[in-house]
């Protein structure tokens, strides 16, 4: 293959060719050469051969690839990390441990950056200020501090400068490869509308606005639980590039165990936990799609807070009824309907694909049902299910893989809370009372009334219509039209055969008539006249006959 250098900038042409070098020093020149990409190895790298990584490294070697592009290829990479149609279970689970950390900016930076972007001083905004970043990201960093008009701690989260820059460049040079591969490969995706896809998260994730706006209705939501703990949006001193937000105090689930941590009912938090996450998807259609150990804490009070709202997953109304079914169809083991529900949500399953994946899905469940998650390997139970999804090229709705990757990872999240915990178990009623809530006995006999009215009316109709229908029949006025598919063209030739021999005729019966008329005629005057008259209508008969019926 050559590249097509013309349409390519030379810029891109020559960050390619690094991506290229970079891919070979990890072991992954063996990829850029059945990619069809070989000539943007160096020369010293075309002659060697590059073999094909054994499968359990190829997934780090990737990792390990991405880390070392930067930060767009690190969000891509996480991104890629809840698309199980895209990618294999493997590779998604080893993209999870991709470390988005880079060196801190000089605390001089941080500061130029909150004061352009809020357009005041920083000693008017804040009475203190931790120089030392809580985290420090590719995007941007975290520092801790204390507002100044109430003395409440806040964290205040800043981008980097040039941010949006760096991102923007590596899109389009990822626009551009998507658009080679496509031409190159055969894939059972678009590349460059998955491109699209990762473009428009980072450029969500880019605005902290948005993120802002993601905790206010997460908040609101959770306004009328005491034990979920949401941290408040202070948007007087927020903009597109800061974000300041209630600073949280508490352990991260990753330390439960310590003793530290000594006094919290875990059992207690494992459980509530998974009925917020129902609530978030079954309810509200609006849950957090990044539900890591780092991004949930336990506060000294015991509530769950709920941290970093970057990444986010939406449901329509319709489909959290579909939801509510599956969880149920799941717990009676009923694959018939299973396959059927995940259909109903827009998952692209062929005929073909639902015996085998109805076999497959069943093979898990049997294998696993009724457990706790003591007795479970969860990373193994996820690889198992993400193998059926990437094996059969099942084609997800973006937000339903970010949905099955958020599940897996709340399994994982409640066996290190609570070993003993059963997810299911906590679904099962949870699912049947929302069905309840949904159809009470009132509403359901109210919805049979009103579609029994409505057939009723159409039934009484029935045997007017019937009769109307019979009586036509007999007095020999039934008609039945028949409509043609693809013969417009031949009914346009017909029609116009039939005007001109109809015109034709018409135009000989009137020269024959006006003729005979001018021949009876004993005036010469008169003759003259009918014969002049003839010619006249002659030649419009003529034009309307054999030009006009041309069109």
């Amino acid at each position: 293959m050559i590249i097509p250098k013309w349409r390519i900038k030379k810029r891109s042409v020559r960050r390619l060719c690094k991506i290229a070098e970079i891919a070979a020093r990890h072991g992954l020149g063996y990829c850029v050469e059945i990619s069809g990409f070989k000539q943007l190895l160096s020369k010293k790298e075309r002659k060697r051969e590059h073999k094909r990584p054994p499968a359990e490294a190829l997934a780090e070697k990737l990792r390990l690839f991405l880390e070392d592009l930067g930060p767009t290829f690190i969000k891509i990479g996480q991104l890629l990390s809840v698309r199980p149609d895209l990618v294999p279970p493997e590779i998604i689970f080893e993209l999870e441990k991709l470390q988005d950390t880079c060196p801190p900016l000089d605390f001089s930076v941080v500061k130029r950056e909150i004061e352009h972007s809020l357009n005041k001083k920083i000693e008017d905004v804040f009475s203190y200020i931790d120089p030392e970043p809580l985290a420090s990201a590719s995007l941007g960093q975290v520092h801790r501090a204390v507002l100044k008009e109430n003395n409440n701690p806040v964290a205040v989260k800043i981008q980097r400068p040039g941010a949006k820059r760096i991102i923007d460049s590596d899109l389009d040079l990822l626009f551009t490869l998507a658009r080679l591969l496509k031409k190159k490969l055969k894939l059972f995706f678009d590349p460059i509308f998955v491109v699209q896809q990762f473009a428009d998260s980072l450029h969500q994730e880019l605005d902290y606005r948005i993120e802002g706006r993601h905790a206010d209705k997460f908040r609101f939501n959770f306004r009328s639980d005491p034990l979920i703990k949401v941290p408040l949006v202070y948007w007087k001193y927020s903009t597109g590039k800061i974000l300041t937000m209630e600073y949280i105090e508490g352990t991260k689930l990753t330390d439960l165990a310590t003793p530290e941590a000594a006094g919290i009912d875990t059992f207690f938090i494992a459980k509530h936990g998974a009925e917020a996450f129902m609530k978030q998807v079954l309810e509200d259609g609006f849950f957090h799609g990044d539900l890591h150990p780092a991004n949930i804490m336990i506060t000294k009070d015991g509530k769950i807070a709920y941290l970093d709202f970057g990444i986010v997953g939406e449901i329509e109304e319709r489909d959290k009824e579909i939801i509510t079914i599956l969880v149920l169809m799941i717990i009676k083991q009923d694959m018939d309907e299973i396959v059927k529900q995940i259909q109903k949500l827009g998952v692209e399953i062929s005929s073909e694909q639902v015996t085998s994946m109805r076999g497959d899905l069943k093979g898990i469940l049997d294998r696993y049902y009724g457990r706790t998650l003591k007795e479970l390997r969860i990373d193994i139970i996820g690889k198992e299910f993400l193998s059926v999804i990437y094996r059969h090229k099942i084609k997800i709705p973006e937000n339903y893989a970010l949905l099955v990757k958020a599940l897996i990872i709340l399994e994982g999240v409640g066996k290190q809370i609570y070993p003993e915990f059963n997810i299911l178990e906590i679904a099962k009623p949870f699912a049947k009372e929302l069905i309840k809530r949904r159809y009470p006995p009132g509403k359901i006999w109210e919805e049979s009334y009103e579609i029994l009215k409505e057939y009723s009316l159409y039934a009484a109709g029935y045997p007017k219509q019937i009769h109307e229908v019979l009586k036509k029949s007999s007095n020999g006025e039934l008609e039945i039209r028949f409509r043609h598919i693809g013969l417009e063209e031949t009914v346009k030739h017909f029609d116009r055969m039939v005007n001109r021999l109809i015109i034709g005729l018409i135009i000989c019966s009137l020269i024959v008539s006006i003729t005979a008329l001018a021949l009876v005629q004993t005036n010469i005057f008169l003759e003259t006249i009918w014969f002049i008259l003839a010619v006249i209508l002659s030649l419009i008969l003529f034009y309307l006959g054999f030009v006009k019926t041309r069109h």
